[in-house]
């Protein structure tokens, strides 16, 4: 049959952004599930509709207008049938594209899946025509197979059961037969998200898991060797692995780390895994590839973590954390505020531990509510109030009324901009020591000065931001920030002198993060040799101001065969 005499459908992804992470992997499965059977193939004329906010046509529009636009977008196909896959980032746009695809395309039939379906389907109403929980291979290809042979409609899908394909080798790979390769992020980005698994073995009351599949099922060694192989093929250059827990099968994580290294090893993957589960072995395997890991802390707070069921035993994840530290691998940490039982003390208190554990950054979230959730069921009885439409997020809890919570993210973004965006890991904690401040402290005192209007007309790359909002900056001009604010807080306590090696520290360290980030050169001139100044003793500023001997120099810093070097003139 010729194609154009098909009848098209349309699976629909709207992402938050175009980078490496935002490759639409649960469409593209879909897609592919759909294309590998070959009744609907024979019959259907299978399209991904990818869409981004970023993208010129969406980007700043509300959610009436961008369901406007992408409701003409993909009319403009004449699809017979259109499913989308949905999440909290989408949900009001998609919603609201369905309505408006069905009054420009006559007889359509409209479908929906994806986490917040399965979490919620009787929060949709009569937006979708169906919806399709659970995993949507098998229930797409279930639905579509009734509507075009005009048979029952699937009792799982008009009851809402969950579909979950049992066997992972009948299911197509969308890497291995370009699905996933024909997506825009992958073809700009160069990267990937690799699916390990599906399920998760924690019941965190916070997570869409918390009331899904225990089990976790895996993907056969066979075909990830395969896909590896294929990312190496195809240049891709990053890869986030998207398996809730990498380690929770503690062989099977270190066996895949050796299949990386082997197969894989120019790559550069993240991987989210549980620090207390770390033992050196599996650091060790991490620590021969390009990896970065990042971490859920969430709290230290005993009573929030208790009621969310996150149990963490603090001084065996300092333990293990420190394995990472002296074994040079990457890694970040997720903190979130208005946890049940939390405050904004306890919360100023993790933070000050995360960052003592010395992460390469810091993610930190206001808790979202999310439907379908155990915290969502429960949310009556902790008093929590929270926002009915997406992101969900909390607005008060009997010890974090919303006061606090705007305080705690002023502070979370105080954090993002100085110390993640910043790239501060390797000299903050030291710069805090002549002040002797704490870091919550430190970053509330920062929070303050970035919301000053006099700051913000004195920096034009701050001119762009709403007074409550940073967004991401580039590394130079944070850097121009954190040094700025420092000749601040050093001539409050009479510690100017300190200045010149704290400054050179800083610039030092953040050329050489930029050489090895972006690859760019930086000329600098320093008071110090950049060898004493990435020496240990430039760890305490104060004994090295005093002993270390000055030497206006200037060098340059690049991006070598090896790795970030410096050239002194």
């Amino acid at each position: 049959m010729n194609p154009s005499q098909k009848s098209v459908l349309s699976i629909v992804s709207l992402q938050v952004q175009t980078s490496f992470q935002s490759v639409p992997l649960g469409a593209s499965c879909v897609v592919s599930s759909v294309r590998a059977d070959r009744d609907l193939a024979s019959l259907l004329d299978i399209r991904l509709a990818e869409f981004s906010f970023e993208e010129t046509q969406l980007a700043g529009l509300s959610v009436l207008d961008a369901g406007t636009v992408l409701s003409h977008r993909i009319a403009a196909d004449n699809p017979r049938f259109a499913g989308f896959s949905v999440y909290a980032w989408n949900r009001l746009v998609f919603e609201d594209t369905a309505r408006k695809l069905k009054e420009l395309v006559p007889g359509i039939v409209v479908f929906a899946g994806g986490p917040e379906v399965t979490a919620s389907p009787a929060s949709f109403g009569n937006n979708f025509d169906y919806l399709v929980c659970g995993e949507g291979e098998e229930g797409a290809r279930s639905l579509l197979r009734a509507l075009l042979e005009g048979t029952k409609i699937p009792e799982a899908i008009m009851s809402h059961k969950r579909f979950s394909s049992t066997d992972f080798a009948s299911l197509p790979s969308p890497w291995l037969d370009g699905t996933a390769d024909s997506c825009i992020a992958a073809k700009e980005c160069h990267g990937a998200l690799w699916e390990l698994a599906r399920g998760c073995p924690y019941s965190c009351a916070y997570c869409y898991e918390s009331k899904g599949e225990k089990k976790v099922r895996e993907i056969p060694l066979e075909r990830l060797e395969k896909e590896l192989e294929h990312f190496v093929e195809t240049g891709i250059e990053r890869v986030f692995v998207l398996d809730p827990t990498y380690n929770a099968n503690r062989d099977r994580a270190v066996s895949l780390l050796r299949l990386i290294e082997k197969k894989a090893g120019e790559i550069h993957f993240n991987f989210e895994v549980r620090a207390e589960q770390l033992d050196r072995e599996m650091i060790q395997a991490f620590a021969k590839i390009p990896c970065s890991l990042q971490i859920g802390l969430q709290s230290t707070n005993q009573e929030a973590l208790k009621l969310v069921n996150r149990p963490c035993d603090i001084s065996l994840f300092a333990k293990k954390i420190g394995l990472l530290n002296d074994a040079g691998v990457v890694f970040g940490l997720d903190l979130m505020y208005g946890l049940p039982g939390d405050t904004l003390s306890s919360f100023r208190s993790s933070l000050d531990y995360a960052i003592g554990l010395y992460p390469n950054n810091l993610e930190i979230f206001r808790l979202a509510v999310l439907p379908g959730t155990s915290l969502a069921d429960n949310a009556e009885s902790l008093s929590l109030k929270y926002g009915a439409f997406p992101p969900y997020l909390v607005e008060s809890t009997p010890k974090f009324p919303q006061a606090d919570l705007e305080r705690a993210g002023l502070l979370a973004r105080a954090c993002d901009v100085f110390y993640t965006q910043g790239r501060a890991v390797t000299w903050f904690l030291s710069s805090l020591h002549p002040l002797k401040l704490k870091a919550s402290q430190f970053l509330q005192d920062f929070a303050r000065f970035l919301g000053d209007p006099a700051t913000r007309s004195r920096f034009d790359f701050l001119s762009g931001f709403p007074a409550d909002s940073v967004a991401e900056l580039d590394q130079a001009d944070a850097e121009t920030l954190q040094i700025d604010f420092l000749k601040i807080k050093y001539a409050e306590k009479d510690k100017g002198y300190l200045l010149p090696a704290l400054c050179d520290t800083i610039r030092l360290n953040g050329a050489l993060t930029r050489a090895l980030a972006e690859g760019d050169a930086t000329e600098l001139s320093l008071s110090y040799h950049p060898d004493d100044l990435l020496s240990p003793d430039a760890m305490d500023l104060e004994y090295f101001s005093d002993s270390a001997y000055m030497e206006n120099c200037t060098v340059r810093v690049f991006n070598g065969k090896d790795g970030p070097d410096i050239e002194v003139k």
